[in-house]
Order: structure tokens, then C-alpha cells, then sequence
């Protein structure tokens, strides 16, 4: 492309993609992005921009992943101000066919409601495919640290963790970080925009809502968020600069449940506020009965979990009757059947045993820090409900999660227990008024 006027049919590389939104000037949604192939060199020129255009929100694309590809067929390209771009309308001629960044020849979406796909299309296809992977391993994505654009508050880019998501109302609240800090970020259903925890994004133009505190931003009309595959050089940098980086505890047990990949320790486990002057006791001196010598019943302690039981997460979930006063299995309250309601008598809850070591010990002497959510002073301990349904996937993922997290080598607790018998020796305390930051 080299003059103004060209029907031009392309294939590039998306670096960057504003979401959908719509123009009363024109009558029409459209949504702008930045284009790259082999042909450009980034170091005299800049990214070809491409606007595309429809009547019908539904024939924009949404770019959702840096790196996705677009074949543009009929656009026409334009000037302004000695710079060439393109204009795709899909109701004058024009259409788009937007691909995966790695895999698959079936379209994410099209502006049509069928495309041509030749031999040639898909060595294209490929072609575009490794450029990209080559490109996004070399490059950085351009952006603003979240503490950069406390300068610069308004319409800014940048780019950060996803730590945490949930659903509230008729919006996704959303925990983010990066080395420096974290941020709140609550997303409209209305701009139908997806984030999972544990991945690195990019946020196209964002505001911060406070410009005192710094600590909430929010989405303009046309913001996107766009996911950064882990491979990229910029998500590399980013999960590097946070495990070495300053966050907070919070954000780190938070991130811990997603990533697994930790340089740095974080504690996964707070103590309720009734606690916070007691001092730390070790284990050790708690086997050698010093519990029985002091009189004291609550000790605080810090350790790292060596093993679970039961390794499977699932079978931490058992039930109680409240009528017989009896504890069973969840195979046994369900009767072998994976799927229903808990019987109306019965009511679940957790039991699991954590082995550990005293964080502060050189001995290695191995204790167990017994857990059971039936016991009212650790009815907080794991904050994942089952509600009366048979546990669903995403409740044992989860489970799963946390125990992964716990037997992180950078992963420590720090536990109220409770002395059992407190004249002699013992090796098994039971968990009370803690609870799990990293649910």
C-alpha cells in the first residue's frame, strides 16, 4: 500500500485494539486498532492504523488477544496529515476475518457469513502466525505502570496482573497489580468484557476514579482489555517484576493461587483481630509443653506446609448430621451418586490435616496443624460455600488451587492453634480464628 484510494486485501498482526463503540456523526459502531507485518519496520515507521465500521455492532470485531490476526479484504486506504491508514466498512464492499494468534484456521468471527480459504490463506495464516510469536518474544507492548499514570491519570494504557474476579450485580469487580501497586476495576456488563485471574492484560484506556487515593480505575466508552500471551516478552517482564517487586501481601497470596510460579514468600493465611497481640510461640516449645506451663489455651505460629491429607482435595468436603450427631464422606452422604442435593440433615464442612515445620525452626521436626470447619472457632478457615449442591468442578478446581498454593515452597502460615492437652507433649494442634487469604 503506497497511495491514497487502494482497495487493499491484507494480513497483519493486531497490536493494539480499541473496544466497540459508536459514532452519532457517522451512524455506524467501529472500533480502531494498530496493524503490523514483516513489511514494516517499527523503527522508521509507525503501526498502519485501521478503522472498521458496520450499522450492526455485531460485524465489529472484539479483539480480545495482542497478537490475534486480521485478513482484511476491500479496505481502503486513506491519508491524513502525510499518513497512510485504512478504512474497513463492512456495509461499503469491505470485510475482516479475525484468527487465533496460534492455532486453528476457523475464524474467532467474521464480518460475513462466509469466507474463502485457500492453500495460499493458510501458509498466510501460518507465515502471520510465526511472525507474531517472533515479534511478541523480542518486543515489549507499550504501556504505562499504574504508578506512571498517577501522573498522567486519564486515558491511559497499562499493563498488569489479573489477581482476583467476581461477579457482583451487573458487574465483574476485578483486582489487578503490577510491581508497584494494585488497583480495583469494576467492568460493566454492558461492555461484555472477559478477564481470568492469573492472566497478564493489556488496558486500553483507562482512568483513575480518585486522583487522591490512587487505588480505582475505570473503563472509557471505548476501552478494551486485551490478553498478553505468557510467552510475550512483556508478560515475562511484568510476572518477573512482580515476584521481585513490592506488592503487598495481599495481592501476593491472592496471585500465588494463580501463578504457583513465586520467587518470593508471601503468607496465605490471616489471624482474626481478637489475636493481634499475641506473640508468636514456636512449635517446637509447644511439643515440649510449654502450652501446659503457661496456661494458655490460644498460641499463634508460624509454619510451612509440608503435605496435605487427604492429598485430593475432594475428599476435605464431608458432611455432618445434625440429628445423629454423626460425620460421613461425601460419597457417603451422597450415597456413590455424583450429582443432587445434600440431604436436608445434613450439612458439609471441611476436615483436612496439614503437616508442617515451624517457619522459624532449623530442626525440621514435623508437626500437624489439624483443620475442621465444624468446629465454630474455624468455621472461616477455607471461604469457598458448597451451598446444598453436589461440589461442581469449579469449587474442586478451586480447592485444588488452594493446595497447590499451600505446599508452595514460598507459601507460610500463620495460625492461631489450640492446645488439645495442655499438661503434655503433642504434635497435633487444632486451627482456630484463621483464615485462608488465598480462597
Amino acid at each position: 500500500m503506497k497511495s491514497e484510494n487502494e482497495a487493499a486485501n491484507i494480513y497483519a498482526t493486531v497490536l493494539d485494539c480499541s473496544g466497540l463503540y459508536y459514532m452519532d456523526k457517522t451512524g455506524k459502531y467501529q472500533c480502531t486498532m494498530k496493524l503490523i507485518d514483516q513489511s514494516l519496520n517499527l523503527d522508521r515507521h509507525e503501526p498502519l492504523t485501521a478503522t472498521v465500521f458496520a450499522r450492526s455492532a455485531g460485524e465489529i470485531p472484539h479483539v480480545a488477544k495482542i497478537g490475534s490476526i486480521i485478513r482484511m479484504h476491500r479496505a481502503q486506504t486513506r491519508k491524513y496529515n502525510k499518513q497512510l491508514y485504512i478504512n474497513c466498512d463492512v456495509n461499503y464492499r469491505s470485510a475482516w476475518v479475525l484468527f487465533d494468534p496460534v492455532e486453528g484456521v476457523t475464524p474467532i468471527s467474521e464480518s460475513g457469513k462466509e469466507h474463502t480459504f485457500t492453500p495460499n490463506d493458510k501458509n498466510t495464516l501460518a507465515e502471520m502466525r510465526k511472525f507474531t510469536k517472533n515479534f511478541f518474544a523480542k518486543n515489549s507492548v507499550e504501556c504505562m505502570t499504574l504508578k506512571e499514570a498517577e501522573k498522567s491519570p486519564k486515558d491511559f494504557d497499562t499493563l498488569c496482573l489479573i489477581v482476583d474476579v467476581k461477579k457482583k450485580g451487573n458487574a465483574t469487580k476485578v483486582t489487578l497489580c503490577d510491581a508497584e501497586k494494585s488497583v480495583k476495576l469494576n467492568i460493566p456488563e454492558s461492555q461484555k468484557l472477559t478477564v481470568i485471574a492469573g492472566e497478564v492484560v493489556r488496558i486500553r484506556s483507562a482512568n483513575y476514579t480518585d486522583t487522591k487515593k490512587f487505588d480505582t480505575i475505570e473503563l472509557n466508552e471505548y476501552s478494551n482489555i486485551l490478553k498478553v500471551a505468557d510467552d510475550y516478552k512483556s508478560a515475562k517482564e511484568l510476572m518477573s517484576s512482580i515476584n521481585s517487586g513490592k506488592t503487598s501481601e495481599k495481592v501476593k497470596s491472592k496471585l500465588a493461587v494463580h501463578t504457583l510460579n513465586l520467587t518470593s514468600p508471601i503468607v496465605a493465611s490471616k489471624i482474626k483481630d481478637t489475636h493481634k497481640q499475641t506473640k508468636v510461640t514456636s512449635l517446637d516449645d509447644l511439643f515440649a509443653g510449654e502450652g501446659g506451663k503457661s496456661g494458655q489455651k490460644y498460641f499463634k505460629v508460624q509454619a510451612n506446609v509440608t503435605n496435605i491429607s487427604p492429598k485430593n482435595p475432594k475428599e476435605w468436603i464431608w458432611a455432618y448430621d445434625r440429628k445423629t450427631k454423626k460425620q460421613c464422606s461425601l460419597d457417603e452422604a451422597f450415597k456413590g451418586k455424583k450429582s443432587g442435593k445434600l440431604p436436608p440433615n445434613l450439612e458439609y464442612f471441611y476436615k483436612m490435616q496439614m503437616y508442617v515445620q515451624d517457619k522459624n525452626s532449623k530442626d525440621g521436626n514435623l508437626f500437624v496443624l489439624s483443620v475442621s470447619t465444624l468446629d465454630s472457632e474455624c468455621k472461616d478457615f477455607i471461604s469457598i460455600d458448597l451451598g446444598r449442591d453436589y461440589p461442581s468442578e469449579k469449587t474442586l478446581v478451586a480447592l485444588k488451587k488452594i493446595y497447590k498454593t499451600l505446599l508452595n515452597q514460598f507459601v507460610s502460615l500463620n495460625a492461631m492453634v489450640k492446645v488439645q492437652d495442655a499438661a503434655g507433649k503433642q504434635a497435633i494442634f487444632s486451627v482456630v480464628d484463621t483464615v485462608l487469604t488465598i480462597c
